[in-house]
């Protein structure tokens, strides 16, 4: 018994966390200007859900893209 509840305490903590689903294209590093870096598609929503493999961007990026949009 004590091996089956190991074998499900080691799937638990090895499943992928969902925060990605928390965030917004535009949020992600590997977006610019409606495309997305990672997959290589073009017209990605910018207010759409990120995908899982979404890199935040770093502070700075998001304070030069909000004053380019100014």
């Amino acid at each position: 018994m004590s091996l089956l509840r190991n074998a499900f305490g080691r799937l638990r903590r090895g499943l992928p966390t969902m925060d990605f689903m928390k965030n917004k294209h535009e949020d992600c590093a590997n977006f610019d200007n409606g495309a997305c870096k990672f997959f290589h598609f073009t017209n990605v929503d910018p207010k759409g859900q990120a995908c899982p493999h979404f890199k935040a961007k770093k502070k700075a990026e998001v304070e030069t893209a909000d004053a380019v949009h100014v």
